[in-house]
């Protein structure tokens, strides 16, 4: 009627994905826009193909990452972590985005990550000693 640019099935099914990864990263406290994890002072990265991982505060205070490092410098060895908070590493070809989540938005990091992954992921929890 106004033309040809109809989408085909395929576009529809990946619009509707992408409506629903953004979605349940708003829910979990992470901002995507144009594909891509945006996150103040961090540099964007695409959210298709990238990988998510999730720390409780105590499991993520015992570990200095690279990614860490990589995001704050040598500093990183100084930095605390919130201990009430959740940390959602989202890694990919093109970089690291680290994320403070709140605690309380476990349900949602976890299955925003899901959605990503393709599969469930769990929070690294410590350690008992």
């Amino acid at each position: 009627m106004f033309g040809s640019s109809r989408k085909t099935p395929e576009e529809k099914a990946a619009a509707q994905r992408q409506r629903q990864v953004t979605a349940a990263a708003a829910a979990a406290g992470v901002t995507i826009m144009g594909g891509k994890v945006r996150m103040p002072n961090q540099q964007p990265i695409p959210i298709e193909g990238a990988r998510i991982t999730i720390e409780a505060g105590e499991t993520a205070r015992k570990r200095i990452t690279a990614t860490r490092v990589a995001l704050i410098g040598i500093f990183a060895i100084w930095a605390k972590k919130d201990m009430s908070q959740l940390f959602i590493t989202i890694e990919h070809d093109e970089g690291i985005v680290l994320v403070p989540v709140p605690a309380r938005k476990e349900a949602a990091a976890r299955v925003f990550a899901t959605m990503v992954n393709g599969e469930a992921t769990s929070v690294t929890r410590p350690e008992q000693d």
